[in-house]
């Protein structure tokens, strides 16, 4: 071979490589739209493997779907309506919520100077106060102007989930023709190297797309019944939020207990410690007991990795990109495993690779 052909190749791959990141970052909506097709679609594949052996795989699909329907009519008859509500009704209040709070501040500040005699806040502290409280109101009055777009961008949300949804349809039903046009991009020598990134794919998205929705769903359910039990006001809403933020690795998590905090506040002290009491109970106990259970198939990615994935996700992506920098990392990884690292040393994958593969 021409010496000129070894370096041309390796540079031709690249190239290739730099146009197709450029292409994709351009149209970052449809790189959305098909990656969370592309999840759903390994995360239901091994129920209806498992359904198909009593059925046929066409009708698998059809009871695996009508599952799906029926959780968006419960969603958008239940659920959407009553969080709209509770929403609504924060943002409704927010002038009684401020006035309470600057009674809170003006009794704690009265009881101070009145136990311990004379003034023993500075005055400075009142105006500290007083900024704190116009702070609050601008951020109220923010986030009143502010809805519309949030609605809008719930819309979109929504929009992009059914669409991936029915594309995700496709994708299982037109699997085995997807598959052998995949294997049909790469010479024969490449295909028991493609056919092995593919299991490698299968295996770790279906195990952390299924987990994440046993985790979702546990930590949503489980602080929505122990809301109830304390007469929380906004105890749909929280659920919901703890249950889709669970699925955002480290900041997830902190953000719901921020959350709970704040609404449970508008109800008192008591309330408020409570709520943070209840979410963090409950993600705990996914954490310890549930994730080593329903997530044994790990992604095989160092956590530092995931925080980088998650941050930049987040911020290239918005809510989808926090939602997807594990399986994003996860295939990255696969990329490498597959075929950055033979390529560069010349050598087979790692046998852990082939071997989880064949698994």
């Amino acid at each position: 071979m021409p010496a000129w052909r070894s370096f041309a190749r390796p540079a031709i791959i690249v190239v290739g490589l730099v146009l197709a990141a450029y292409v994709l970052s351009r149209i970052p909506l449809t790189i959305e739209v098909f990656a969370i097709a592309t999840l759903i679609a390994y995360g239901v594949n091994p129920l209806i493997r498992v359904l198909s052996t009593r059925v046929p795989r066409p009708a698998a699909i059809a009871l695996v779907y009508g599952g799906f329907v029926l959780a968006l009519l419960v969603l958008a008859i239940i659920v959407i309506p009553t969080t709209v509500e509770q929403v609504q009704s924060l943002f409704a209040n927010s002038g009684t919520y401020l006035s309470a709070t600057e009674a809170f501040i003006d009794r704690e500040q009265a009881w101070l100077n009145h136990r311990f005699g004379g003034h023993v806040l500075a005055p400075q502290l009142s105006k500290l106060e007083s900024s704190l409280l116009n702070q609050m109101s601008s951020a109220v009055q923010s986030g009143v102007s502010r809805l519309g777009a949030a609605v809008v961008s719930a819309a979109t949300a929504v929009v992009v989930g059914l669409t991936a949804i029915l594309l995700s349809y496709y994708f299982l039903v037109n699997a085995h023709y997807i598959r052998r046009s995949f294997l049909s991009l790469f010479p024969p020598s490449g295909q028991t190297r493609a056919e092995l990134f593919l299991q490698e794919i299968q295996r770790v998205f279906s195990g952390f797309v299924g987990g994440q929705i046993i985790l979702c769903a546990f930590c949503g359910i489980l602080t929505f019944i122990g809301l109830l039990i304390i007469h929380s006001q906004f105890a749909v809403l929280l659920a919901v939020v703890t249950g889709v933020l669970y699925a955002i690795p480290y900041l997830g998590v902190a953000a719901a207990l921020l959350l709970g905090a704040l609404l449970g506040l508008l109800q008192g002290w008591p309330t408020a410690l409570w709520t943070v009491i209840i979410i963090f109970v409950v993600t705990r106990i996914a954490d310890t007991f549930l994730v080593p259970k329903v997530m044994a198939e790990s992604v095989g990615v160092s956590p530092m990795a995931i925080i980088f994935a998650v941050f930049a996700g987040g911020e290239l992506f918005g809510l989808w990109g926090l939602v997807l920098a594990i399986p994003v990392a996860a295939l990255c990884k696969s990329l490498w495993v597959v075929w950055g690292y033979p390529w560069l040393t010349g050598k087979d994958p790692p046998p852990e690779a082939s071997a989880q593969g064949q698994g």
